[in-house]
């Protein structure tokens, strides 16, 4: 039997991969006594519960739509200040679920990336010149965070000059998932999602009475076999377009630099060969997944593998596990551009909940890793490993600080 092992644990959150070799000698599902939830690390599993949602539901009460002991106060906060949050795509089963993916999905196919491809490049290369030229700092902040907000505030129709609100409103939506909050943390992370949440009503408003091409828009006037949106699902579809979009590729992108300027042979290859930018984005989300953690709910009593799951049990699908999963992945805590089955990884899910801005994110990661190797000649640590801070959030995984030395081209 191995070492008990805590998931709210911001030393664990901070790199799990450890207590995910050490918990994973037991069998691929674990039971964490200090949140009660059963943390799946299999990679079998993890893609059996996803194509599921009959057995294991979305509909958590653990993101966004919650119930915590203390969810009374948090609902009236909502009431006085926003919308109460409702249902809709990660936290939401078919046919809801089914219907509003039938809304976004249009907008993020292979069709609708071609068409932006010219402004996600002159978007991001704006951003890495700027970066280029000042000789780095902190990536996160300066790049990272940018670029994904940038352009999914594009999309929607919202001006980038937001940023620094988008920012703020998104870390909020991120820091609601922690299942350790207090009460009073709740309630100012509610208060600023309601801003969030205000902020897009407005633009809904504005568009209602004058529409645009844009995402927005389309969800304010689109319908889907005559049903619309009501406007609590609006904000509250909007509100985890806005926030996935950011933080999960935000993430990925840091742990991407974090590994080029951290492995001079590696920064070689791909700065002399940057067609391999590509498999080393796919080897990057496998090895560092930016989503560690999202909830399901069992529907009824069942077994998962040799582990009995009781009805109304919590599951965390925790992707960072699945993705080193040795029975699917050989020597899998080593990042390896080369490898061949890489792209099987399940950072964007598997299933109905595949994350509908998979090809944008992976987009924007191969554009700017490939812009700022081209931009540069050298990119390192400014200070080694006092340079970079981690996460301790229990769904997002990666450095949220990078400070950088770029030497220009």
């Amino acid at each position: 039997m191995s070492k008990a092992v805590s998931f709210t644990d911001p030393e664990v959150l901070k790199c799990p991969f450890e207590a995910y070799r050490q918990i994973r000698t037991d069998g691929p599902v674990y039971f964490d006594q200090s949140c009660g939830f059963y943390m799946v690390l299999g990679y079998d599993e993890l893609r059996q519960i996803s194509a599921d949602p009959e057995t294991f539901s979305s509909v958590t009460g653990q993101l966004l739509v919650k119930s915590a002991s203390f969810q009374g106060k948090v609902r009236q906060v909502y009431e006085e200040h926003g919308f109460v949050p409702v249902n809709t795509l990660v936290v939401a089963d078919p046919p809801i679920h089914t219907f509003h993916r039938k809304l976004v999905d249009k907008a993020f196919n292979i069709v609708a990336m071609k068409q932006i491809d010219a402004f996600i490049d002159e978007t991001i290369d704006r951003v890495i010149a700027n970066y280029v030229e000042s000789g780095g700092g902190d990536f996160y902040r300066a790049v990272a965070a940018r670029v994904p907000s940038y352009i999914i505030a594009n999309l929607l129709g919202l001006p980038e000059e937001d940023f620094e609100k988008f920012r703020r409103w998104t870390d909020a939506v991120v820091s609601e998932a922690n299942p350790d909050n207090t009460e009073t943390e709740q309630l100012v992370i509610t208060r600023t999602i309601c801003e969030l949440q205000q902020y897009i009503s407005q633009k809904a408003d504005e568009f209602q009475k004058t529409p645009k091409d844009c995402l927005l828009s389309t969800l304010v006037h689109g319908e889907v076999d005559g049903q619309r949106l009501t406007r609590q699902e609006l904000v509250s579809l909007t509100v985890i377009l806005i926030a996935g979009a950011h933080d999960t590729t935000t993430s990925a992108m840091c742990s991407a630099i974090y590994r080029i300027a951290t492995d001079p042979s590696r920064q070689s290859r791909l700065r002399n060969n940057t067609s391999l930018v590509p498999k080393f984005v796919e080897e990057l989300l496998r090895y560092d997944s930016p989503v560690h953690g999202l909830y399901r709910r069992a529907t009824r009593d069942t077994m998962l593998g040799a582990t009995p799951i009781p009805k109304d049990a919590i599951l965390v699908l925790r992707y960072g596990a699945a993705n080193r999963d040795p029975s699917q992945f050989e020597n899998p805590d080593t990042l390896d551009i080369d490898r061949g089955n890489a792209a099987r990884h399940v950072a964007f899910g598997h299933g109905p909940h595949i994350c509908v801005g998979n090809l944008l994110a992976r987009t924007e990661l191969r554009v700017t890793i490939t812009k700022i190797l081209e931009k540069s000649k050298n990119i390192s640590l400014r200070d080694g490993d006092s340079s970079v801070t981690w996460l301790t959030k229990f769904i997002v995984y990666g450095p949220n600080r990078i400070d950088l030395v770029i030497d220009r081209a």
